[in-house]
């Protein structure tokens, strides 16, 4: 693809973009006004800490409302540069529940390669975790091709996937669509949460089922991901 004379660098990663759209799978880490695109866009660069963490969940849901409706959640545990040192322990938590994060969201990714950093407890749970996501493939699937008509974000705020409901301050859960409710527990050795549900009946992970709307408290030992189906 050539360029006119006199482009800058966001015309670059603008055509660069354009050439991605030629494939049928792709990932961008940087975009130039291109919401609405047939892109998936990872967010930018995270370190390996508790407070980034917390920031995985707003930040997907931010970028879904500018326009990009494939997001991956950077990577798992971290993708920032160092984030991974030899001879440096893993905060070994950390990384599974940022895998927990990432198992129900648009994409899921790894930094390095959890048998390389993880005991054998740790890495069991990681596998855990995939195997929820491989459980939701499918629908999660449907939801991407639901969404490519659409324009809608695959990820989205409880506000925006439930409007008028009070709930534009609840940054720590986010919807997959309108059927599944994702709230991982990002609070380093926290045993439990709040999770806030709208209207209707809804079945948890564990086999309970709801009614909302509610406020509930849940246990949440490092073994758990919680999520919430509609049920009929």
């Amino acid at each position: 693809m050539r360029l006119p004379a006199g482009t800058v660098p966001v015309d670059q990663c603008a055509a660069y973009a354009e050439f991605g759209k030629w494939y049928p799978l792709n990932e961008y880490r940087a975009c130039w006004k291109n919401g609405g695109r047939a892109l998936a866009q990872r967010l930018n660069d995270k370190s390996c800490t508790w407070r980034d963490l917390t920031q995985l969940i707003p930040d997907m849901a931010a970028a879904g409302l500018l326009g990009h409706l494939f997001v991956c959640p950077d990577m798992i545990g971290g993708g920032l540069l160092g984030s991974f040192k030899p001879g440096v322990p893993v905060d070994q938590e950390l990384f599974v529940r940022s895998a927990q994060v990432h198992a129900l969201s648009p994409m899921m990714q790894f930094s390095v390669a959890p048998c390389r950093v993880l005991d054998k407890e740790h890495l069991a749970l990681v596998k855990a975790a995939v195997d929820i996501r491989q459980k939701f493939a499918p629908r999660i699937l449907a939801l991407a091709d639901e969404c490519a008509k659409s324009g809608e974000p695959m990820l989205r705020s409880m506000e925006y996937a439930f409007p008028g409901n009070g709930y534009s301050a609840v940054k720590d859960q986010f919807v997959m669509g309108d059927f599944l409710i994702v709230a991982p527990q990002i609070e380093k050795g926290a045993e439990s949460r709040e999770v806030r549900l709208p209207a209707g009946r809804w079945l948890a992970d564990d086999g309970e089922v709801f009614t909302g709307p509610a406020r509930i408290t849940i246990k949440t030992p490092l073994s758990r991901l919680p999520h919430f189906i509609t049920a009929r």
